[in-house]
């Protein structure tokens, strides 16, 4: 029987950056306390210039407030449909600063070691995730198209697309960056310290997912439960790629180009995201775009393990070691 530190192992890599420095079970708890209270903070920028939009036009009044909190349509309140876009990304700006100033201050640790047991964050794994995704993500659409082409409107705003494209690859990449390294990341590490294995943080990490984006206006157009499966599924997608991957680069890319392909190309009726797209759905079949996506997933999955030579997929099921810890193998 031979001895190996379980640091020299790979099969941990991701979990074991999260014994880095402290992680006691409180700090994560305050940790998620204050990027929560940093994300609410980070609304004030919206309703600040929703409420000061309100003031200069008291027409306005209450309804157009209440329908844009269910249909997050810029133009209920007055606002230009960028700027609203911007603002919104507000509040994941200082949401990420809070996480970042919690990383650093609480825990002890670069930004880096939330994101990737690598020595630097491998940016051809996020560029792959992200073309590779949008491609996924066009052909399926155009699929749809070829079955429903009365539901799909196109529309060329060149005053609004120009903007929203350079918003869209400068500004909302730090949304999606904030959910991954919030999710993937510094929950998924922080459960799997408290649990000692892979299969809890995936799970738990996935539904807090789902619930986060439980507010969302299609919820309530679409229904709870419907929208939740999509969710809980694309967050144990992304959790998955991440623990097959020991990194969260491969999610970073595939996450950004999912709101770059709803914010620049095709948006729906009733979506989160309501901008200057060139293509508009009227009619979404939830169920459809659900299976579309568990589609889109399997087939990222299977290029990415063959691509980077993933281990087998038992490797989810296995535990999460501390670095000090040694372990017995079989010869």
């Amino acid at each position: 029987m031979i001895n190996h530190p379980a640091a020299s192992l790979t099969e941990s890599d991701f979990f074991q950056m999260a014994y880095k420095g402290p992680n006691d079970w409180w700090r994560y708890l305050v940790g998620i306390v204050a990027v929560v209270v940093g994300y609410m903070a980070g609304q004030m920028f919206l309703y600040g210039a929703i409420l000061w939009r309100m003031y200069d036009e008291p027409s306005l009044g209450q309804e157009a407030l209440a329908r844009f909190e269910k249909t997050m349509d810029f133009s209920a309140v007055g606002v230009n449909k960028n700027l609203g876009l911007v603002l919104l990304i507000m509040m994941f700006v200082v949401a990420m600063t809070a996480l970042i100033i919690v990383i650093r201050s609480l825990h002890d640790k670069k930004l880096l070691d939330v994101i990737t047991h690598r020595s630097a964050i491998d940016w051809k794994r996020i560029f792959f995730g992200f073309g590779f995704w949008l491609f996924l993500s066009l052909l399926l659409e155009g699929a749809t198209y070829v079955i429903y082409p009365g539901s799909y409107t196109f529309r060329w705003n060149g005053a609004g697309f120009l903007p929203l494209m350079v918003i869209s690859l400068t500004l909302l990449p730090v949304q999606t960056s904030f959910e991954e390294i919030f999710f993937r990341g510094y929950i998924m590490q922080g459960l799997g310290v408290l649990t000692h294995n892979k299969w809890i943080p995936v799970l738990v990490s996935s539904i807090m997912f789902g619930l986060m984006h439980g507010t969302n206006p299609e919820v309530a157009k679409f229904g709870f439960w419907t929208m939740q499966l999509y969710y809980v599924i694309a967050g144990l997608f992304l959790a998955v790629i991440t623990v097959m991957d020991d990194g969260l680069e491969l999610a970073l890319g595939v996450h950004a180009a999912t709101n770059f392909f709803g914010a620049t190309l095709f948006s729906y009726e009733g979506g989160v995201l309501q901008t200057d797209s060139l293509f508009i759905t009227s009619e979404v079949r939830p169920w459809l775009m659900t299976l579309g996506f568990v589609i889109a997933a399997l087939i990222f999955t299977a290029i990415s393990k063959r691509k980077y030579g993933w281990p087998p997929f038992d490797h989810i099921l296995k535990p999460v070691h501390k670095p000090e810890t040694v372990l017995a193998v079989e010869p």
